[in-house]
């Protein structure tokens, strides 16, 4: 079999390329092995937003999907927040994967009506949660984004 009639046998009806092969991936470089060059990881699906600042707030989640290439994961959510009185800091947790231990840290940014600065999201090392951050050091509560919505875009790199 010629190589071009092999590449033709990977792809199925539909027309996808099936890599019949574990441990395989697309290579970057002229290389056979596996390493850091190998796209070897590519997901989608949706995540579930949870209320990690220990008010037991529920969400309703208009969306939350994630993409994941690799090891970065790019996610997105429309958070809408219950009536609440909570002062305690805003954090959403529930992300798809566990963010890069070692001293890594992601940011993205977020968008609420009743926050007046643009809300910086912080995925600390190890973890799975979201901290938000207005202003600087400033860190907005449950209360400042009570009856209203949250919008966020996070990339992050993922452990595995």
């Amino acid at each position: 079999m010629s190589n071009a009639q092999y590449l033709a046998s990977l792809v199925n009806s539909s027309g996808n390329i099936n890599i019949p092969v574990s441990n395989a991936g697309i290579n970057f470089n002229n290389s056979s092995a596996i390493g850091a060059s190998t796209l070897t990881d590519y997901e989608t699906g949706t995540w579930t937003p949870t209320d990690a600042s220990g008010a037991s707030l529920t969400f309703s989640i208009t969306a939350a999907t994630y993409t994941k290439v690799g090891r970065l994961v790019y996610v997105f959510a429309y958070i809408n927040y219950p009536v609440t009185a909570n002062s305690s800091a805003a954090v959403i947790g529930g992300l798809p994967f566990t963010q890069l231990g070692s001293n890594s840290y992601s940011a993205g940014v977020a968008r609420s009506p009743n926050v007046t600065n643009t809300l910086l999201g912080q995925v600390n090392s190890g973890n799975t949660n979201i901290v938000l951050q207005s202003g600087g050091s400033s860190t907005p509560t449950n209360a400042n984004l009570s009856n209203n919505y949250l919008v966020l875009t996070i990339v992050y790199q993922a452990s595995f």
